[in-house]
C-alpha cells in the first residue's frame, strides 16, 4: 500500500502496529491515517482516539472485516472519516484520498421519492442559490460531505473545494478557495471551537473580492449542547446561518433503491466491472435494516457487491433495538431523542410484519389511535407499507 500511494504522489509511511502509529503521529506532519480496526495490544479505536486528541488531528479512515461494521460505526461517531470493509484494494484507498481532496465521484444523496428526500432536495436547492454560510446537521455517514461538494459545484465559483478537519489546518491564504468545508465541528474541544470562531471572523466571506463560502457539518444534537456553553454558542451562531437537516438512511427506506443504484453505478465504473443487481427479496431485507452506518454503510455494501457479486446484498437485518439488548452505550454524540425515534420506528416495522400491514390490527397491537398511527407511519416513511 505504501508503494502504491507513493507511486501516485502521496508521501506515505507504513507502521506495523498501533503503538508505532501513535509514536509517528506525535512527531507531526501526518494528514491521513489508514488503520485496521483489530490490532493488539493497541487497536484502531485507540489510534483514532489519539489522533483526534492531537493539536493538528489527521483524518482517520478505518479498515474493518465484514463482521465488525458496528465497531466501524462507533469509530465514525468518534470522528473517523470513513470505513472500508476488507479486503481493501489500492483503488478504494485512492478513491478515499480523492474524496478527502474534494475529487472523485459525486453521489446525490437527495435522490429518492420519500418525503424526507423531497425536503432535502428543496433545502439543497434553496441554499444553492446564495453564498451564505451553511450548517449541515446529520449523523455520521448521512451524506454531509457529498452535499457540501454539491453546494460548491452548484455555486460555480472560482476556486477549489477545501476540506479542513481542524482550525490549525487552515492556510490564511484563501484566495484560491471557493468553498471551505468544516466537517464534524461538534467534535472539537473548547479551545479548538474558540480558534475556529476566530478563524471564521477572519475569513473575508461575501466580500467584494469574493471570499470562500463556509459549509460546516455537525451531529443533530449539537445545537442543544452548543448553546449551553459560551464557546460553543459563539461558534454555533456563526455557522447556523442556513441550517440543512440531513436525514439518516433509516428514515428514508423507500429511497434505498435509488441511492444503492447510484453507488453501484459509480463503483462499477471506477473498478471497471459489471454492475450487479439486487433481487426484490434482497431489497426488501435492506429496507428493514436500520443502517447504523447510514450511506457509508450502504456504499460499503455496493462496493462488496461489485467485487464479490450479488451475494453481498444479503445483509444481516439489524434494528437499533436489537443492539446491546436495546440499550446503547452512552458515549459522546449520543442523542436520547434519536434513540427513542429509532425504537419507535423499529416497533412500527415489527407491527407491519406481524399484521401484514393491517392498520386496524396495528392500532390495537401498538395501543394507539388510527390517526396517530398514520402520522407516525408517515413520519418514518412507512406509510406505503401499511
Amino acid at each position: 500500500m505504501r508503494m502504491v500511494l507513493k507511486r501516485h504522489g502521496y508521501p506515505a509511511e507504513a507502521c506495523y502496529d498501533g503503538r508505532s502509529a501513535i509514536t509517528r503521529m506525535d512527531r507531526g506532519g501526518v494528514d491521513v491515517v489508514l488503520t485496521d480496526m483489530k490490532m493488539e495490544p493497541v487497536d484502531g479505536l485507540e489510534v483514532l482516539s489519539h489522533a483526534r486528541g492531537l493539536a493538528i488531528p489527521p483524518e482517520v479512515v478505518m479498515m474493518t472485516g465484514y463482521g465488525t461494521v458496528d465497531s466501524a460505526v462507533t469509530a465514525m461517531h468518534l470522528g473517523a472519516r470513513d470505513f472500508l470493509t476488507k479486503p481493501v484494494s489500492p483503488a478504494q484507498v485512492l478513491d478515499q484520498l480523492a474524496q478527502l481532496e474534494g475529487r472523485g465521484p459525486l453521489i446525490e444523496v437527495q435522490r429518492g421519492s420519500s418525503t424526507a428526500a423531497k425536503a432535502l432536495r428543496d433545502q439543497i436547492q434553496a441554499v444553492s442559490k446564495v453564498a451564505s454560510t451553511v450548517l449541515l446537521m446529520g449523523e455520521p455517514g448521512a451524506g454531509s460531505h457529498e452535499i457540501a461538494r454539491q453546494l460548491h459545484e452548484a455555486r460555480k465559483a472560482h476556486g477549489s473545494f477545501r476540506v479542513v478537519s481542524h482550525p490549525s489546518r487552515v492556510n490564511r491564504d484563501l484566495d484560491d478557495v471557493g468553498t471551505l468545508f468544516l466537517p464534524n465541528v461538534d467534535l472539537l474541544d473548547v479551545e479548538d471551537q474558540i480558534a475556529l470562531t476566530q478563524l471564521i471572523d477572519m475569513v473575508p466571506i461575501h466580500s467584494a473580492g469574493g471570499g470562500p463560502r463556509i459549509v460546516a457539518s455537525a451531529s443533530p444534537g449539537w445545537a442543544e449542547r452548543a448553546i449551553s456553553e459560551v464557546s460553543g454558542q459563539q461558534l454555533y451562531y456563526r455557522l447556523a446561518v442556513l441550517v440543512v437537516a440531513v436525514p439518516p438512511l433509516r428514515e428514508r427506506p423507500d429511497d434505498l433503491p435509488d441511492l444503492l443504484d447510484s453507488w453501484l453505478e459509480a463503483r462499477a465504473a471506477a473498478l471497471e466491472r459489471p454492475k450487479p443487481e439486487p433481487t426484490a427479496a434482497q431489497l426488501k431485507a435492506m429496507r428493514l435494516h436500520s443502517w447504523p452506518g447510514n450511506l457509508r454503510e450502504l456504499a460499503a455494501v455496493a462496493e462488496r457487491a461489485v467485487v464479490f457479486g450479488p451475494s453481498a446484498f444479503d445483509v444481516e437485518i439489524q434494528t437499533q433495538a436489537a443492539q446491546a439488548d436495546g440499550i446503547p452505550d452512552l458515549v459522546e454524540g449520543f442523542s436520547l431523542q434519536q434513540h427513542l425515534e429509532e425504537m419507535e420506528r423499529t416497533l412500527l416495522i415489527r407491527a407491519i410484519d406481524q399484521t401484514d400491514g393491517d392498520r386496524s390490527q396495528m392500532s390495537k397491537l401498538l395501543g394507539v389511535e388510527r390517526n396517530t398511527l398514520r402520522y407516525k407511519l408517515n413520519k418514518y416513511g412507512l406509510l406505503d407499507r401499511a
